[in-house]
């Protein structure tokens, strides 16, 4: 492993000190703190992405039966960013909200709207109709693109918002609104479209993209343009470092000479499909396949079909993608990347990748919402080395893990990670208490326990606020999760605190297990000596309930363990 750490801080070294080169890496005062930030970075998303246009004829999108060229991209980009200004008065600081699934028009509206000046808001398509009105209303959007079962929602509402709505399944008319293929018609072709110099500013507004919380209203964390070059850069520099420490698996798969094509599991409005996959992939002029909704099955057959290389996803994602009988019998070799993020790897995965793509990288990543997906990441033989850590720390962000008293902790202790990096968000949307108490002279409290291990690797334990604390011992529900996951027959599983006037508080879990097998090979007792058996005595649960039911689920695919502990274990 130390040849290992020496190896990757080689290679980082050789890409970040270069001086002129795209990855040069210096200090800059924003706002009064100073960032490590890279130096030569554009300025704006539209100068960001402006090297794609270069891609012309090659293939961009597959979606269902339908194939788009980079060109066919930026023809309805260009278009809707004319009609933005000329029809809806676009301009710096109007709000201008995207809530659809993720169509290939998610992506255009997007950089339509950021390439105005305009500041997108995307907000959860999964919501119902009352987070949907909060996000409008909280952001002050005044325009939103959105498809019919948002639009559906809006009139519910009775809202005035205009609408411009993708793929309607009925005619859309009357109060402004608008099917969006009659507002492209209205347009001229791009070729004809009078040029367009933009005003953008590094320090303008881009984008207000809400957090999905497990509790309470969602938080509308506000990006610059400035933020999102970083960040996209930042990952441009995760994928050079990951060529030079694995180059012999990357040339394995080059040998194959197939395009580098990567499957989108995840919503487009949170960080890890915007950031990760959408932004990165056009940037670079790589394919994205894309899917009507997430399913393990159709997974499967496009991963053959289309020849899939790059497939990241939550854990419980690729849990439910390796353990699809179908998976055993597609040929995965064309999978040079198979990784994992927003919450530990469970070893149960890492066996499955192991075992069934023996050839690909694995890979594992944290960061958040807030912090535009930056913080640490690694992929290759040091991530199977490791597969309980989440990566190295990314070379624009610094760490400090601190108690609950705010004091540093010693290296190698938990602690609440304290984060600050140029990728980061400015603060929270109409939010100034939250802003003052969650922002410390440009250090985010994270609200995520974790530390540094002798390897440098982050290791992340559990969220501050999960924290169970019984009888003063500290208990890592994720570690609770994780070692009854390893029970055969268990799909799934959440653990969180109840109230105890004896312990302050207990443990309880709900373990969830296939709903065609029911829950008669696993009981109370059954999960509790499982737990005996791997784990100190005050980590086994006082009380188990057994469901066949899925577990609700926020946008980043996390359990909402709220309405967990309120189903099972109300109280009285």
């Amino acid at each position: 492993m130390n040849d290992f750490k020496k190896f990757y801080e080689t290679a980082l070294e050789q890409l970040t000190t270069q001086p002129g080169s795209p990855f040069e890496i210096g200090r800059r005062d924003i706002n009064g703190v100073s960032y490590k930030v890279f130096l030569n970075a554009p300025g704006d998303i539209p100068a960001l992405i402006a090297p794609a246009r270069e891609f012309g004829d090659q293939e961009f999108l597959v979606y269902e039966g339908e194939r788009w060229s980079f060109a066919d991209f930026f023809e309805q980009v260009d278009r809707l960013a004319y009609l933005l200004r000329e029809k809806y008065g676009a301009k710096k600081s109007m709000r201008i909200a995207i809530a659809m699934r993720n169509y290939p028009e998610w992506m255009s509206c997007w950089l339509a709207v950021v390439s105005t000046g305009a500041v997108v808001v995307p907000i959860n398509s999964l919501g119902s109709a009352e987070e949907l009105h909060f996000n409008l209303q909280d952001s002050g959007a005044e325009l939103v693109f959105c498809d019919q079962r948002r639009y559906d929602l809006l009139d519910a509402n009775n809202s005035s918002i205009k609408a411009v709505v993708a793929r309607p399944e009925r005619e859309i008319a009357g109060n402004g609104h608008i099917a969006l293929q009659a507002l492209l018609d209205s347009a001229p072709a791009a070729a004809s479209l009078p040029a367009h110099e933009h005003d953008i500013a590094a320090e303008d507004d881009a984008m207000i993209m809400y957090t999905s919380g497990t509790s309470g209203k969602p938080k509308g964390a506000v990006f610059t343009h400035h933020s999102c070059c970083q960040a996209i850069i930042n990952l441009d520099l995760v994928g050079a470092v990951s060529y030079m420490t694995n180059e012999a698996l990357f040339n394995k798969h080059f040998e194959k000479q197939l395009p580098i094509k990567s499957l989108l599991t995840v919503p487009l409005f949170h960080v890890s499909g915007l950031y990760s996959q959408f932004l990165p992939n056009l940037r670079g002029g790589r394919t994205l396949v894309m899917m009507y909704k997430w399913n393990s099955q159709v997974a499967c057959e496009l991963i053959e079909k289309e020849r899939i290389a790059n497939v990241v996803a939550a854990p419980s994602m690729l849990l439910e993608l390796m353990e699809c009988p179908a998976f055993d019998n597609i040929d995965v070799g064309s999978i040079m990347n198979i990784s994992g993020g927003g919450a530990a790897t469970p070893e149960r995965l890492s066996k499955l990748r192991r075992d069934k793509t023996p050839d690909a990288m694995a890979g594992a990543g944290w960061g958040m919402t807030e912090t535009g997906g930056s913080g640490a990441s690694f992929t290759g033989a040091v991530a199977r080395a490791k597969p309980l850590a989440s990566g190295f720390v990314h070379a624009i962000v610094e760490l400090i893990f601190r108690d609950e008293d705010g004091n540093e902790v010693a290296p190698g202790e938990p602690g609440e990670i304290w984060i600050k990096t140029p990728a980061g968000f400015s603060g929270y949307w109409n939010r100034p208490e939250e802003n003052a108490s969650e922002f410390i002279d440009g250090w985010f409290k994270s609200g995520d326990i974790g530390y540094l291990d002798e390897d440098g690797c982050i290791n992340i334990c559990d969220r501050a606020k999960d924290m169970v604390i019984r009888k003063g011992e500290n208990i890592y529900p994720i570690e609770i999760e994780n070692c009854i996951l390893s029970m055969p027959g268990v799909e799934a599983v959440t653990a969180f605190a109840v109230p105890s006037e004896s312990m302050g508080e207990e443990l309880a879990v709900v373990v969830k297990c296939p709903s065609d097998a029911g829950v008669g090979d696993i009981d109370e007792a059954s999960v509790q000596q499982h737990c005996a058996k791997h784990l100190a005595a005050f980590k086994v649960p006082s009380f188990v309930k057994l469901t066949n039911q899925p577990f609700p689920l926020n946008a980043s695919d996390k359990v909402i363990k709220r309405q967990v502990r309120d189903q099972y274990f109300p109280v009285s």
